[in-house]
C-alpha cells in the first residue's frame, strides 16, 4: 500500500495489521478524494470514529467504514 497513489481510487479496501491503521489512515486523508470510501476488514483506526461498522454474522469480524 506504501507505494499505491490513493488518489487515483474511490475506494480502498484494507485488511492489514492493526499496527499500521494510524500510517494508512494518514495516507487515505492526504490522498484519497473528497467523498471516496475507505474500509477496513476487522481493525478500527485508534481515536476515529468510522461512519458504518458493519457484521456480516454474531461473532464475525466487523468491517469498519469511514467516507472521506
Amino acid at each position: 500500500y506504501e507505494t499505491l497513489d490513493f488518489a487515483k481510487f474511490n475506494v480502498v479496501f484494507a485488511y492489514l495489521s492493526p499496527v499500521v491503521m494510524p500510517e494508512i489512515w494518514n495516507k487515505v486523508q492526504n490522498e484519497m478524494p473528497p467523498g471516496s470510501w475507505f474500509l477496513s476488514y476487522e481493525f478500527s483506526i485508534p481515536g476515529v470514529q468510522a461512519d458504518l461498522i458493519l457484521e456480516s454474522e454474531q461473532g464475525a469480524p466487523p468491517l469498519y467504514v469511514w467516507q472521506l
